[in-house]
């Protein structure tokens, strides 16, 4: 009985790992789509600019 109950915890701690770093992507994920969205928005200034 003991080793069932070792066992969930150890599949529990696994599973919320997994979501931590699952979390730490999107959050990675959203801070580049927003330099991206930036990057592009100075560049289309710039272009604006030159013409």
């Amino acid at each position: 009985m003991e080793l069932s109950c070792f066992d969930q915890s150890g599949g529990i701690f696994a599973s919320t790992m997994l979501l931590n770093i699952t979390a730490v992507f999107m959050i990675l994920a959203a801070f580049a789509a927003v330099r991206l969205t930036a990057m592009s928005g100075e560049r289309s200034i710039d272009q604006l600019q030159t013409v």
